[in-house]
């Protein structure tokens, strides 16, 4: 992107990150848990990433499963803190312990650096697990809108290049085509406007890559066998909803294990910004697939 044009996207991008704060977004509040909080920054492809670990009372010595999140913001907003009450609710009602990445955010950071940074967690968070406590053999990986993307994106570079897999990945609301126009998606009463989704996107890659990169757009991996089970949902009135289903539909057709659904009545952001009953019900579903995926194997099965 030429600079001046970097200038540009930056002024206004900042302006709209400080109306839409204005707001107070992310305003529900989850039920009460009790957890052991613990922060790290770590060297990683984008410079210093801070992570925020959330731990379940636990038994001493023992290692628990472990999900990590990604939070949303169309790439160039919101911060890991924006999921800590849902996501130490997360880490007490699983229980596993969930660790939340500050990742770097656009126009600062652009892709593929920010893949990188994620990839650059995981691998730390392998090497250090066994002072950390955590068992990384069952680790899942999820994001919301934005996160859902880099989430989805994350899986398949793994994938690619032979580092391990999460069990599980949750994908909330995520944007999994940046290629179509948001002008050209379906048009939603009550989703967040073309122009401004353009801006994300603008945001978060410069204009000479391909935006049918499956890094960039996962719909658009014309090989998902060898990924792991997924948890897709989207609220009703969402311009995601469509490509989030189609996406499901393909990763079953490759014979990978994928639940969608759809929450009827709600909105872009509803786990965070809508009614209560809905986003607890999100939640509650994200923890019954963490509490599937995530347990020991039954090692006397077969015996």
């Amino acid at each position: 992107m030429h600079p001046y044009k970097m200038q540009l996207y930056t002024v206004v991008l900042r302006t709209l990150q400080k109306q839409l704060s204005r707001f107070s977004p992310f305003h529900i509040a989850p039920p009460l848990s009790i957890t052991t909080d613990v922060s790290f920054i770590l060297e990683t492809a984008a410079g210093f990433t801070q992570i925020h670990m959330y731990y379940p009372p636990a038994d001493p010595g023992t290692n628990m499963p472990v999900f990590v999140n990604l939070h949303g913001g169309g790439f160039f907003m919101g911060r890991a803190r924006d999921d800590e009450g849902w996501g130490k609710y997360v880490a007490a009602q699983t229980p596993c312990i969930v660790v939340n990445v500050e990742y770097h955010l656009a126009p600062k950071t652009q892709f593929p650096v920010t893949l990188f940074e994620i990839r650059d967690v995981l691998s730390w968070l392998h090497e250090n697990q066994s002072a950390l406590g955590l068992d990384m053999a069952r680790y899942s990986l999820g994001g919301h809108s934005a996160g859902g993307n880099l989430a989805a994106a994350s899986v398949l570079l793994l994938r690619d290049t032979g580092t391990p897999l999460p069990v599980v990945q949750i994908l909330d609301s995520p944007i999994l085509d940046l290629d179509t126009s948001p002008r050209c998606k379906p048009v939603v009463s009550g989703a967040i406007p073309a122009a401004i989704a353009e801006l994300f996107a603008a945001s978060y890659l410069k204009d000479y890559q391909n935006r049918r990169h499956p890094y960039i757009s996962p719909l658009y991996e014309p090989y998902l066998e060898g990924l792991p089970p997924a948890l897709l949902f989207t609220p009703e009135f969402d311009s995601l909803a469509r490509e989030a289903k189609e996406y499901a539909g393909r990763l079953r057709e490759a014979r990978t294990s994928a639940d969608f659904y759809t929450f009827p009545g709600t909105f872009h952001a509803f786990t965070h910004n809508g009614k209560k009953e809905s986003a607890q019900q999100a939640w509650d579903l994200i923890i019954k697939t963490l509490r599937t995926h995530l347990k020991k194997p039954d090692l006397s099965a077969g015996k």
